[in-house]
């Protein structure tokens, strides 16, 4: 004689089995990042701002929202923080005030995207060359 709970038992397998098998077929959904056209930023020192640039190298007009800079000399580093592409007037100061050439990094530098999204570019390190007529000290005529 047989079992009406073996019966049962197997029933209830079986439409696990087929139950799981269609829940494994069920598409995922898969997100699609769009690769950033925008690959690093460079500094221009004649406008004192750091600038985007695309995978050709071309200058891009994306906004830049921030970025750190740290000026490391013979004594020190010192650390400041911009919210817009250019120097502000506390670095410009700091670095004018400098009588022998820095290394200076640009780190954290957020730019903003096509689509308000903001990415991070790679850290830029240049030298701060100072302005060797800003230090020479003028004589008094008399």
């Amino acid at each position: 004689m047989k079992h009406p709970t073996l019966k049962y038992l197997f029933l209830f397998l079986f439409l696990g089995c087929f139950l799981m098998s269609v829940q494994a077929q069920q598409p995922e959904t898969i997100r699609v990042r769009k690769e950033s056209n925008l690959v690093k930023a460079y500094f221009d020192v004649t406008e004192l701002k750091l600038l985007p640039i695309d995978r050709f190298g071309n200058p891009q007009d994306n906004r830049i929202m921030g970025f750190k800079l740290y000026v490391k000399n013979k004594r020190e580093t010192k650390e400041f923080e911009s919210f817009s592409s250019a120097l502000t007037p506390e670095m410009l100061t700091y670095l004018n005030a400098l009588k022998d050439a820095a290394k200076i990094f640009f780190t954290n530098i957020m730019v903003e995207e096509d689509e308000s999204r903001l990415i991070k570019l790679p850290d830029v390190i240049e030298v701060w060359f100072p302005n060797p007529n800003s230090h020479q000290k003028t004589k008094k005529h008399k």
